[in-house]
């Protein structure tokens, strides 16, 4: 039976390691602006729910610190007060340049504006 319990932790370990790695190769090349604690987000009809429940695209995901960011893709997940990681990227095309962001929060990776 120990043997089974290890063998069922070895995998997830191995399959969450796997994870984080995925993430942090697809940031090559970006820049870690910050990190903030997720504080709440806002519903579409205004409503403002006191934990992260991922991303809708237009979502305004509020921080500790009274800064907020628009989410511009979707994804799901739950946590209670999440570290999220701010990522930059300068990016041009022709003779414009911008600067594009993403947010991690728990290995996951979202677009933000």
């Amino acid at each position: 039976m120990n043997k089974f319990i290890l063998a069922i932790f070895l995998v997830v370990s191995i399959s969450s390691s796997a994870n984080f790695e995925s993430v942090w190769e697809k940031s090559v090349g970006w820049t870690i602006e910050s990190t903030k604690i997720i504080d709440s987000f806002e519903h579409e009809n205004g409503r403002v729910e006191s934990a992260f429940q991922g991303c809708e695209v237009g979502r305004n995901i509020n921080f500790r610190d009274d800064t907020y960011v628009t989410c511009n893709t979707k994804g799901y997940q739950y946590a209670h007060a999440p570290t999220a990681i701010l990522l930059s990227k300068n990016v041009s095309y022709g003779n414009k340049s911008s600067k594009i962001w993403r947010m991690i929060v728990n290995n996951e990776i979202y677009g933000i504006e």
